[in-house]
């Protein structure tokens, strides 16, 4: 009983860490390729799916894709038809590494566990080359697996003969759904829906659990392998959750199906594999029933995918962008990849500057509509816009943290130059609120040109933060040159309405309480202008990696309080 419990638990251990290894070493080893054929080859959902199937089974780690996956749709890279279609070629491909299994029992590749750790080990050890090094440890990940394997086959005599083990599985993991739900969370324990299929294989070898049990587990573990992409979603914006939710809905309906018809998936598995491995096992047939259910699953969902994402975004709502407490694109899956990185956070500040934009719009409603209800949301959106400063500023300099090129360095330095700009533009918004809350209370009146003054002044404002918002999508150097320009209009305009005030308040049109909330109201807007001013320049420049000569400096655009 002693060596059945230390070869289960050791046996388990080295193939759970086998499986882990070997996934993270090809993972390591081709991860720049990954990352941009996620990003880039995904245009469509048939070859996004192409792309999933690949990756998966290249880096042996459905996991490891789903999450990468759920951190590109959170950082608006890629569109949920194209995630969903990347999941349902990473199911498939992870199933290569049960067919290894299935292989090494078949052909005694567990004999040669030994060797291939040792030359794992030897290649990670000495090459200087970092891609030969993960390769090594890819290695010694594969010779780990069948070494876990080879222990846990020695096992089987033990496990034949243990009453206990006989009566458990025969009484318990016959019945369908107790095995989908013993596959179900071993596999959420684990978070390797390969290493309990391995154990699956074994307990099949010994005799302890039929096709059926065996199937049923198997279906479990597609539910299991789902828990760290939910995890992973969860600080992730409303994108990101739909996706997670793709992953995890996409594996139940699978598993409900072939549940309702358990009885003829189970021939169709016998027969498949009589035909297509006449020689094979009932390790063989666990392994093929991985492979046909997700086979399967696929061939069924991906005519459907139009109606499948559309169901997703019906049933999973979210509040919208505007209302999310904190930043809703960042996320630390991307830091590896500054590309990926700068493009979730370029999200991030023209959310900052159209958030002040509606700020801005909320306020001058409310002094020219004497609503001061108006101004709670204001005060609201200031404190999301100081959220999303520090967020951004916490995310950029743990990514300067990491190697970047000089290009690079100047973006990061560019990002938290732009959140600053837009956080004292909030600043800005809000005091003008204050002042908009103090003439409503006061029940202070403003003249009719003054209103109309203050709407020509905001139109310009407005029209400099849309070309803004659009120079933070595209560069375009006529934006820049109109922006300029729209500046040089606001600083005149703001003079030109200080001396038309100044002169009705000689000739008694205006009080003088109301005229100096009115004057400092326009010296905001002139200031709100000049960070736009700014953000535009940092759009065209640093935000470009490129760092600009006799313009503003460093000191001009972050204002100290």
């Amino acid at each position: 009983m002693k060596e059945l419990i230390f070869g289960l638990i050791g046996g388990t251990a080295l193939l759970m860490y086998g499986v882990d290894t070997m996934g993270e070493g090809l993972e390591r080893a081709s991860g720049e390729m990954m990352k941009k054929m996620l990003s880039i080859l995904t245009g469509k959902v048939w070859s996004a799916f192409l792309v999933g199937t690949f990756l998966t089974a290249l880096v042996q780690s459905s996991t490891a894709i789903t999450v990468l996956t759920v951190g590109f749709v959170n950082a608006g890279l890629m569109k949920l038809p194209q995630a969903v279609g990347i999941i349902y070629g990473a199911n498939i491909g992870t199933t290569i590494t049960a067919q290894l299994m299935a292989f090494s029992f078949n052909f005694k590749l567990t004999e040669v566990a030994l060797p291939v750790l040792g030359i794992g080990f030897t290649i990670n050890y000495f090459a200087k080359n970092k891609t030969m090094k993960n390769f090594g440890q890819a290695l010694m990940g594969f010779g780990m697996m069948f070494l876990g394997l080879k222990i846990l086959n020695q096992g089987i005599p033990f496990m034949q003969q243990s009453a206990t083990l006989r009566y458990f599985f025969e009484t318990y993991a016959s019945i369908p759904i107790i095995g989908i739900l013993l596959g179900a969370v071993a596999t959420a324990l684990v978070h390797s829906s390969a290493a309990t299929v391995g154990l699956v294989m074994i307990l099949g070898q010994a005799g302890l659990i039929d096709l059926t049990s065996a199937v049923a587990i198997m279906l479990g573990d597609n539910i299991g392998t789902c828990i760290t992409a939910q995890l992973a979603s969860l600080s992730g914006n409303i994108h990101a959750r739909r996706t997670a939710w793709a992953h995890t809905l996409y594996n139940i309906f699978g598993v409900i199906i072939v549940a309702l018809i358990l009885p003829y998936f189970v021939k169709l598995i016998e027969m498949t594999t009589a035909y297509l491995q006449p020689s094979g096992d009932i390790g063989s047939q666990i392994a093929n029933s991985h492979t046909l259910f997700n086979v399967l699953s696929a061939v069924v969902f991906l005519p459907i995918t139009k109606y499948y994402v559309k169901f997703l975004e019906t049933i999973i709502k979210g509040k919208g962008s505007e209302h999310e407490p904190q930043s809703i694109y960042l996320d630390k899956l991307l830091m590896d990849t500054p590309a990926a990185a700068f493009k979730a956070t370029i999200e991030e500040v023209i959310r900052g500057i159209e958030i002040t934009k509606d700020m801005m719009k909320n306020v001058m409603d409310a002094l020219f509509e004497n609503d001061i209800n108006k101004i709670e949301q204001v005060d609201k959106d200031e404190e999301l816009v100081n959220q999303l400063q520090k967020d951004i500023t916490v995310y950029m300099v743990e990514l300067s943290r990491k190697p970047l090129s000089d290009t690079n360095s100047i973006i990061v330095h560019g990002m938290i130059t732009s959140i600053n700009n837009i956080e004292r533009i909030g600043d800005h918004i809000t005091d003008v609120g204050r002042l908009v809350e103090s003439k409503i209370r006061k029940n202070l009146i403003f003249s009719d040109a003054a209103i109309e003054e203050l709407k020509q002044l905001i139109e310009l404002i407005t029209w400099m933060y849309d070309n803004t918002i659009i120079l933070l999508k595209e560069r375009n150097l006529e934006l820049v040159k109109s922006t300029i320009e729209l500046e040089d209009k606001v600083d005149n305009l703001c003079m030109e309405l200080a001396n038309n005030h100044i002169i009705r308040l000689e000739t008694g049109k205006c009080s003088v309480e109301s005229g100096v909330i009115y004057l400092d109201i326009i010296n905001h807007f002139e200031r709100i202008a000049d960070h736009i001013h700014k953000v535009c320049h940092l759009s065209k420049d640093e935000l470009q990696g490129v760092i600009r000569s006799n313009e503003v400096t460093t000191a001009d655009a972050i204002e100290v309080r």
